[in-house]
């Protein structure tokens, strides 16, 4: 009778670990899957952006992973704080779910936040994926736009009035700024409008 007892409550322990493990992971709708060699080793390594249906915040995972010689992918990063969930508090935030691609060894980032289109560029360097570059394009609703782009290597930040369907430049205003360390995509939503 002990033995049933004993059976029966490891079961129980089981199915509800099993239950427990299937709810904290409903990220089960793909969003965006990008392919391109991130590390310069000539292997295509990929992004995933997945999507939780079941959470009311629907919030969005982005995994990258990087193939290996064996031909098996190793994941190397995995957050659902990079990427804002598409709803806050019952209300859809209206921003765009971000494209992550690799371009020339770089992790690029195009998304769009508030009318703002921003690009980020990380490099994959010493386990971490460090911002290097940061540009964004403002339009003033007249006839103008305005880009900034922040070298964070360099340290300048460069924002450039333009005319409107032009190349004429109105106004440049250029500034050192240096951030050391580097920010990185793990704590990139710490930095904020520091970068802007």
């Amino acid at each position: 009778m002990k033995k049933v007892i004993v059976f029966i409550l490891a079961f129980a322990q089981t199915i509800v670990y099993t239950q427990q493990k299937q709810v904290k992971d409903n990220f089960n709708v793909r969003i965006r899957l990008e392919k391109g060699d991130l590390n310069n080793d000539g292997l295509t390594d990929k992004t995933v952006i997945t999507m939780d249906t079941i959470d009311a915040a629907v919030p969005l995972r982005l995994q990258i992973f990087l193939l290996q010689p064996n031909k098996q992918f190793k994941m190397i990063f995995s957050s659902t704080d990079v990427i804002e969930p598409q709803y806050a508090n019952g209300i859809h935030t209206k921003n765009t779910i971000p494209y992550f691609f690799i371009e020339k060894g770089f992790l690029v980032m195009n998304s769009e936040k508030n009318d703002v289109r921003y690009e980020h560029k990380f490099i994959y360097k010493n386990g971490v994926f460090q911002l290097v570059k940061i540009s964004s394009v403002v339009y003033d609703g007249k006839n103008s736009t305005i880009e900034t782009v922040f070298d964070l290597l360099a340290g300048v930040r460069t924002e450039t009035l333009k005319s409107l369907g032009s190349e004429k430049i109105l106004k440049k205003n250029v500034k050192k700024i240096m951030i050391r360390p580097l920010p990185t995509l793990q704590n990139l939503r710490n930095f904020g409008n520091k970068l802007d």
